[in-house]
């Protein structure tokens, strides 16, 4: 995404973290009732960030969880939320850890 700037690539990332815990309570909360169109729609939203982010393991988790939203499959979004949240703390962990290098 950045083309090689080590610095559009720090200043993407800290727009991501800057704007990740809203959009991961939204879907937390989207997932806690059940809703399955909400559900997509902040899959969707995330999906695009975290696609600059090249968090390929999230982003997979992630599209599991919109993929049951689009089937109505209700019973299945808690535990795949569950597993998505385990892979975006790594993933956020490495951007940080990224973010700090650069300093």
């Amino acid at each position: 995404m950045a083309g090689g700037d080590v610095r559009l690539a720090v200043e993407l990332a800290r727009i991501f973290l800057s704007h990740y815990d809203e959009m991961h309570r939204s879907l937390a909360d989207a997932v806690g009732r059940r809703d399955p169109l909400e559900v997509r729609r902040m899959v969707h939203s995330i999906e695009g960030s975290l696609g600059a982010m090249g968090s390929l393991e999230s982003i997979e988790r992630l599209s599991a969880i919109g993929q049951a939203g689009r089937d109505e499959r209700r019973d299945l979004l808690e535990k795949l939320f569950s597993l998505y949240e385990e892979s975006i703390e790594r993933s956020n962990d490495e951007i940080r850890l990224f973010i700090d290098a650069q300093k």
